[in-house]
């Protein structure tokens, strides 16, 4: 593997392999933070310097580290030493050796739905038992974020003051009628029979709250490397530090200006709780090898300490109409090619878009199977079978559930319920423009637009599934209407939002242009 080290990728070498402790390695946007970790891996097998485990954010990013292990191997280069996975493919293994497998084991990612069911299901007349249907959602968003957060395992499950902690910051309201204390026995209830039940079903969130709750023996590393660590949560961090050997070094990679899972129980100073809990240093990689002069420049405005390479090429930023009087939409004049990249804030524009490309015969996809199938969630849950029907539907869901949350100061969940709505009635709308008018032809328009397998057609996508993926040239759409969003209120949100800019911004190797 031919690979020539910059004066910042040689610090972090030079660091694993002469110096001691642990390390934050602040990587921004396209300067090799992969590359850097994995010649950092190299380092450590040719001198004999220990095991290392990879944790990777995502299954995807799990299997481009094994691939380029795999090539160290290629080389001579004795990998034995190295596993690579994600954080939850570490907790699975261990969950899996510790569960009875005599009987009946199983991943199930409806398990805390179904605890509820059958709590409500057990005296309907029950009105103690009713909070289980009528709170069902608010308790299966509370038991997740207690997993990812720490309750069970750093603060006992009867502590109600971090249970409204947990509320407070993730803005989760009770019923008026009930009260927060009772959405918190019923969240406590489920949650203690959710344990009980882990010797036989495991959810996602227990494939790491499990080893942690039950402190069970976890693989021991000299080296545990952490990507994407400015997305970690307590219950992350907490089982890579259960992996890390007593004299272990922890090597954490990341961009606190990249932090944009916060809604999903991220702690937006990820970064800084590691350094604290590991006595880390700081090495800096400040240095893109992806954006050129143009895009950094821009990215300047958010992120002042990112660096073009010197001999990167100038680059364009510029803007663009979304609509021209007579002339319809900017792809007619543009030539959008299977190179491009285009990415919006939310949902809503890049099905307007999507629409209009296919019409014009141009394939597409949009990113994201989890949209997809939120999307279809929503469509059916009417059992409307005409579209005319649907967006009636539509209309009166987005002002019910926009005003429900906006009054519970779920700011995000407003902004959420407005885009699928907008975005299902502006397809449906379509749609029946084209003498189309059954809602099963626009859950078949879903399914082959969210179509993983299309190959060779335009890529879609929001901000948040187009991290960690560049092009060549990268149109932004609608950035000054959707960023910040209106429903970002508390102050981690404002700067999420912002991140939000950064990352979109970053995703271009040679031509950004803004859509508006």
């Amino acid at each position: 593997m031919s690979f020539t080290l910059s004066p910042q990728q040689s610090a972090v070498n030079e660091f694993i392999l002469n110096a001691s402790g642990s390390a934050n390695v602040i990587a921004r946007a396209g300067t090799g933070k992969t590359a850097t970790l994995v010649h950092g891996i190299k380092t450590i097998a040719n001198n004999n310097l220990g095991t290392v485990a990879i944790m990777a954010f995502n299954k995807a990013a799990a299997i481009e580290f094994q691939t380029r292990i795999d090539a160290l191997k290629s080389e001579g280069v004795d990998t034995s030493m190295v596993k690579a996975g994600t954080v939850h493919s570490f907790g699975y293994k261990a969950v899996y050796k510790w569960a009875n497998r005599r009987g009946k084991w199983k991943a199930f990612g409806g398990k805390i739905n179904v605890i509820c069911n059958k709590l409500a299901e057990a005296d309907p007349f029950d009105t103690d038992k009713s909070i289980y249907k009528v709170q069902k959602f608010p308790i299966v968003r509370l038991i997740s974020l207690a997993k990812q957060t720490g309750i069970g395992f750093t603060a006992s499950i009867e502590d109600h003051t971090a249970w409204h902690n947990l509320m407070e910051q993730y803005s989760i309201e009770a019923n008026q009628d009930m009260g927060s204390e009772t959405l918190i026995n019923a969240a406590i209830e489920v949650l203690k029979i959710s344990i009980e039940q882990n010797r036989k079903t495991i959810d996602f969130d227990d494939m790491i709250f499990c080893p942690l709750y039950h402190n069970m023996r976890m693989p021991q590393f000299d080296f545990v490397l952490i990507d994407e660590a400015q997305d970690t949560n307590p219950a992350r961090r907490a089982l890579a530090l259960k992996m890390l050997k007593p004299e272990g070094r922890m090597i954490a990679v990341g961009d606190d200006r990249q932090a944009i899972y916060g809604f999903t129980g991220a702690d937006a100073d990820a970064l800084d709780l590691i350094a604290n809990e590991t006595d880390a240093i700081t090495l800096p990689l400040t240095v893109t090898y992806r954006c050129p002069k143009a895009v950094v420049e821009e990215a300047n405005r958010i992120v002042p300490d990112l660096e073009a390479h010197p001999d990167a090429p100038d680059g364009v930023v510029r803007s663009i109409p979304y609509q021209t009087e007579g002339e319809g939409f900017f792809f007619h004049s543009e030539g959008l090619n299977v190179t491009d990249g285009v990415i919006c804030r939310n949902v809503a524009p890049l099905m307007e878009l999507a629409y209009s490309l296919i019409a014009d015969k141009q394939g597409v996809r949009v990113e994201g199977k989890d949209i997809g199938e939120n999307l279809k969630s929503v469509a059916t849950q009417f059992k409307a079978d005409y579209l005319s029907t649907l967006v009636d539907c539509l209309n009166e869901w987005k002002e019910r559930e926009v005003q429900k949350w906006q009054a519970k100061e779920r700011y995000n969940l407003a902004q959420s319920a407005e885009d699928r709505a907008t975005a299902l009635t502006y397809i449906a709308m379509s749609l029946m423009n084209d003498g189309k008018h059954d809602v099963a032809d626009l859950v078949a328009f879903i399914d082959e637009l969210f179509n993983e397998k299309k190959k060779n057609v335009i890529t879609l996508t929001t901000i948040h599934k187009a991290k960690g993926r560049e092009w060549p040239r990268v149109y932004f759409l609608h950035k000054s209407q959707t960023i910040p969003s209106k429903w970002a209120k508390k102050a981690w949100e404002k700067e999420q939002e912002a991140n939000l800019e950064y990352v979109g911004i970053t995703r271009a190797e040679r031509e950004l242009i803004y859509v508006d």
